[in-house]
């Protein structure tokens, strides 16, 4: 719920709730938030175990599982619809979108490419930060930067949207909740929840699966404001299908 929306249901002004919600010792409504969804999930805990040697399949299935929902729930809860709208719009009146991220958050990256490319929208994502600077700076259409990271402090996305940011490129931000240095640059902040993780882990489990939600979410809001997209959608749909029928 918003601030507005909470307000509402309280009788109470928006500013009020703003407030209530810093005097009781958090950082701001959205803090408040995820510790209430926090408190309020029931038989998970288990889900934040490490895994132990020689665990049962059955174990590992259930703690993992119950460690996913917790993540993307925690990151709907505070999504706010006009953050998101700020995000379509950059999209919007974008001529070129150009995409960064590194390590796990290029998985992410990769995403939204695919997402995107099937509409139409011109996408530009390299690995490579010294082949997409030149392409950054040398395009003069409208365009925005969208960045990826967990943390908000890999360095070269922070490199990269510094140099942006004195263009006066527009960027878009995706990070994990709370202050870092991607997000005191970001035109548009888009933030999932700070999810834990298991200790022995390879991979940034919950932190994608929480940032695989948010473009999903910002996907099918940004599909949704722009009906007539879906029959490019349907046409990509097709060409993939007739491509590997004739390659039969």
């Amino acid at each position: 719920m918003t601030a507005n929306e909470l307000a509402e249901a309280s009788g109470l002004s928006a500013p009020t709730v703003v407030r209530f919600s810093k005097k009781i010792g958090f950082q701001s409504l959205t803090d408040f938030k995820i510790t209430i969804s926090t408190e309020l999930q029931t038989g998970i805990d288990e889900g934040f175990s490490d895994i132990e040697a020689n665990e049962s399949f059955y174990s590992i299935k259930n703690k993992l599982g119950n460690n996913a929902q917790v993540a993307i729930k925690e990151t709907v809860d505070i999504l706010e619809e006009e953050t998101i709208q700020k995000v379509v719009e950059c999209l919007e009146s974008a001529e070129s979108v150009f995409l960064y991220g590194v390590g796990a958050s290029s998985l992410v990256v990769e995403d939204i490419l695919q997402k995107w490319s099937r509409v139409g929208k011109p996408i530009i994502f390299e690995k490579d930060i010294h082949v997409l600077l030149p392409q950054l700076v040398s395009n003069e259409k409208k365009k925005v930067l969208w960045l990826v990271s967990n943390s908000g402090r890999s360095a070269d996305v922070v490199a990269l949207a510094e140099l942006a940011k004195n263009m006066n490129i527009e960027i878009i931000a995706l990070t994990q909740f709370g202050n870092n240095p991607l997000s005191k640059i970001a035109d548009v902040l888009v933030q999932t929840s700070r999810p834990k993780e298991i200790t022995n882990r390879s991979a940034a489990t919950n932190s994608l699966l929480a940032q695989f939600a948010t473009i999903d979410i910002i996907f099918y809001f940004y599909m949704a404001k722009n009906e007539s997209l879906s029959e490019k959608v349907k046409k990509t749909r097709e060409a993939i299908q007739d491509y590997f029928m004739a390659s039969k």
